[in-house]
């Protein structure tokens, strides 16, 4: 006879495996670090606008130069095969898009930096670059996890500029960093030692500048 007790086992496991594996390939989704600094700059932008055209403008500008350039040269090298995926799940094939993406958010903050943006959102498009910069020159000899480095210092941009009630949302960092290591693209440490680095540097150049 089927052991039945066995099979259901079996598919049990099967089902929860398939449903933490969604729900980290969600929690990636949300947390992209492509994607996250955007929804900070525009949260910072949508509070500091005093005229509806002038923050047209500026979200405009942030989106343009800190997501859509930065995808469409990601799409341009995975067309000429220089890279496997668009995850950059390949640490060798990193550099070129994060340092095109890196340049593109600095020649937007100096397009708002000209345009009288409010400081804080030319600085924290500044911290960005910088907490980028750092998490990219690591990513060259060490895997560091990005959606952890970036996810803190957008945390911290928040904390720093808005209000220190965002401190809760470092309470989603584990999650994040539970998310990666299911998903085999970092080990632990990779996720918990970019997180004060990227910390480290946002809170560094956010109060330098304000």
């Amino acid at each position: 006879m089927p052991d039945t007790g066995s099979d259901s086992k079996i598919m049990r496991h099967t089902l929860n495996t398939q449903m933490l594996d969604r729900i980290a390939v969600t929690i990636s989704v949300l947390f992209n670090p492509f994607l996250l600094p955007l929804a900070s700059i525009l949260i910072i932008v949508w509070l500091s606008v005093t005229t509806t055209q002038q923050g047209l403008l500026w979200m405009v500008i942030v989106i343009l130069f800190a997501s859509v350039l930065p995808m469409l040269f990601i799409l341009l090298l995975f067309r000429l095969g220089q890279l496997s995926d668009f995850r950059l799940t390949v640490r060798e094939q990193r550099a070129k898009p994060l340092i095109f993406s890196l340049v593109s958010a600095l020649v937007g903050s100096g397009i708002l930096y000209l345009l009288d943006a409010p400081r804080e959102i030319v600085w924290l498009c500044i911290a960005c670059v910088i907490n980028g910069v750092v998490l990219t020159l690591i990513t060259q000899v060490w895997k560091v996890s990005f959606h952890s480095g970036v996810a803190a210092g957008c945390m911290t941009g928040l904390v720093t500029l808005i209000s220190s009630q965002f401190v809760y949302l470092f309470i989603l960092l584990p999650f994040i960093a539970w998310a990666r290591v299911h998903r085999k693209r970092h080990t632990y440490l990779q996720t918990i030692i970019a997180a004060p680095i990227a910390v480290a540097s946002t809170a560094v150049v956010l109060q330098l500048a304000l």
